[in-house]
């Protein structure tokens, strides 16, 4: 009987990973806007979603836009949390009608929403302004996401690398 229950634990574990319940983040568009000193060359914003490792160094001032796509993979979101370095002051914007205002599971000043019932795909715009550099210039944006599915929850991450002002 033990034999027999140790061959179906590695089903039971699997279970999650091959149902393609557990949530999904994904980052569609991704925009930098670098404030250039230079007059003739302005200001722009690109597309890095694909190309996270060309990001330029950021200074204080310069934005960052994230669009996320939330997805439960068929099953309920249930929460949403942002997590970021003090060098960094970030905004959510997010379909209000999605959210729960209940309680206090959504506090989007510490970058956390709780979905009301029946949402499963949600989009979510993160701006991050840099509002503090130094010579390390490694900042990090970190996205966790749970579903009501009995699985683990989804994590991403973006790295931003900041440079200070050189003193002159």
């Amino acid at each position: 009987m033990k034999k027999r229950v140790l061959l179906l634990l590695p089903l039971f574990l699997g279970a999650c990973s091959d149902s393609g319940e557990s949530p999904v983040i994904k980052i569609e568009r991704l925009y930098a806007k670098v404030e250039s000193e230079d007059e003739s060359s302005g200001s722009g914003e690109k597309d890095y979603a694909n190309q996270r490792d060309e990001l330029p160094a950021l200074k204080v001032g310069d934005k960052v836009k994230a669009f996320l796509l939330l997805d439960g993979n068929g099953a309920e979101l249930k929460t949403f949390r942002l997590q970021n370095d003090d060098e960094v002051d970030t905004k959510l914007i997010f379909e209000k009608t999605e959210v729960s205002t209940e309680g206090n599971l959504t506090d989007v000043e510490k970058g956390q929403l709780r979905f009301k019932d029946g949402v499963s795909k949600a989009k979510i715009m993160v701006i991050a302004t840099i509002k503090q550099a130094d010579k390390n210039g490694d900042v990090k944006l970190e996205f966790y996401l749970s579903s009501k599915a009995e699985c683990e929850g989804a994590q991403e991450e973006i790295g931003l690398k900041t440079k200070a002002e050189d003193d002159k």
